[in-house]
């Protein structure tokens, strides 16, 4: 090497060090699980070095780090972070500040209250197929117009009822392609990542992003969906349970969100798995242990429904009139099952030895609807009248009422944000009688 040209070198070196450590933004932020006095945060980056991502409290102006931070990454230089934040103070306004991106969508949120009794606004949906790159001409899957409207709900959280993202060809086939494909929807859809910010988000998954079509616990690479999946939706997991299961509460409401496809036996095993057995037990304890007023159990199927028509919790009857049965016995008050997957949404209602069930689908968000209303596995005879929708959609859910008098709202509205049908149930209706 010459003496010029070493020179040249020894002056790029500096540039050098400097690009590679100052972190570019990818997609985020966003909130994750909140409480009164805690908050995660998901954000990802390109490149490596030092990153800062603080809370502001907007009333206190105080700067709060974060307690731990959670990486994974990917052979391209990606990296997913999920953030802790503890300390923090109830019913205050945060704001996710950070450096690393001048265009990043604002994301503020409130703790929740110690209030035993709030009114309560959230939002439901499944089903969000996207699509990116030579996909696009493909697939449809590219109008995400619904989440402006869902945007301009204002509602206290969201919870994705799985499908969030779809897998296809040779996504499914690596734990690299997987973390791609959830990373290049959140970089590539600016509408998605302002929702995201808009409000805490609270997921499940369902077959897509955990697998090819219908996988049950025999998809081979389970353990990297799992690993992808936890790396993108910061909810709050129990420390020893290693799948996608959890809870979390809102004043008098507890949601109970379920994974439906870890343990799912195959096809065709009526008496076999869909929880499975060690979560089954989880729900049971959980539920039995529950004052809450009202008790959503969130699953990627249909719960109720018995017809033919794609997945339903119905196909592993063995199991699931068990669960149906331990809520009755026990007299496990104000239950309400919130599902997915069906692309077309409906509210189902049916007793059960006494005790009345609501199923409340809703379904899809951006992917195809399967408009075949002749059909006659869509036929559900447990559809309470005017509530099957054959639309793109998602769901609102209203609790009101004071202590003791609570009531839902259960409403669907269209991807241009009108509303195509709300329904009323009081908690006293959703016992044993």
């Amino acid at each position: 090497m010459s003496y010029s040209a070493y020179v040249l070198a020894l002056l790029l070196i500096p540039e050098i060090i400097f690009s590679q450590s100052t972190p570019t933004l990818t997609a985020g932020p966003f909130i994750g699980s909140v409480t009164a006095n805690s908050a995660k945060a998901w954000i990802s980056y390109r490149g490596n070095g030092p990153l800062s991502v603080t809370l502001q409290d907007t009333v206190d102006k105080t700067s709060i780090s974060s307690a731990s931070v959670f990486k994974t990454g990917n052979i391209s230089g990606d990296t997913s972070v999920i953030l802790d934040y503890v300390g923090l103070k109830p019913g205050h306004h945060y704001l996710i500040c950070h450096s690393l991106s001048e265009n990043a969508p604002e994301c503020k949120f409130i703790t929740q209250t110690d209030a035993p009794v709030k009114d309560l606004d959230f939002l439901v949906g499944s089903c969000a197929f996207m699509t990116t790159g030579f996909t696009k001409g493909i697939f449809p899957g590219t109008d995400v117009k619904i989440y402006r409207h869902m945007i301009r709900s204002r509602s206290d959280f969201m919870i994705w009822l799985g499908d969030n993202v779809y897998y296809l060809g040779k996504d499914y086939k690596s734990y690299n392609n997987m973390f791609l494909r959830n990373l290049k929807l959140r970089e590539s859809f600016k509408m998605l990542q302002n929702f995201l910010a808009a409000q805490p988000n609270y997921a499940i998954w369902d077959d897509h992003d955990y697998g090819w079509n219908d996988a049950d616990r025999t998809f081979p690479l389970k353990d990297s969906a799992l690993k992808v999946f936890r790396s993108f939706w910061p909810n709050t997991y129990e420390t020893d349970i290693k799948q996608t299961y959890f809870t979390f509460r809102y004043n008098d409401a507890e949601f109970f969100m379920t994974d439906g496809r870890w343990f799912r036996s195959p096809p065709g095993d009526t008496a076999g798995d869909f929880l499975g057995i060690e979560q089954l037990k989880w729900l049971k304890e959980k539920l039995l242990k529950s004052n809450a007023t009202f008790k959503f159990i969130c699953m990627g199927s249909q719960v109720l429904n018995d017809n033919e028509h794609g997945e339903s919790y119905a196909h592993y009857p063995k199991e699931r009139n068990n669960l149906l049965d331990y809520i009755v016995d026990n007299n496990i008050k104000g239950v309400i099952f919130l599902t997915g997957d069906k692309h077309y949404s409906e509210l189902s209602k049916r007793i059960w030895r006494g005790y009345t069930f609501y199923d409340f689908t809703s379904s899809p968000l951006t992917s195809v609807v399967l408009p075949r209303k002749g059909i006659k596995t869509f036929n559900n005879p447990l559809s309470v009248k005017g509530t099957v929708i054959y639309q793109k959609n998602y769901g609102r859910i209203n609790i009101t009422g004071a202590a003791g008098n609570r009531s839902l709202k259960l409403a669907i509205y269209g991807k241009s944000g009108k509303l195509k049908w709300d329904y009323n149930i009081k908690s006293e209706e959703l016992s044993r009688r």
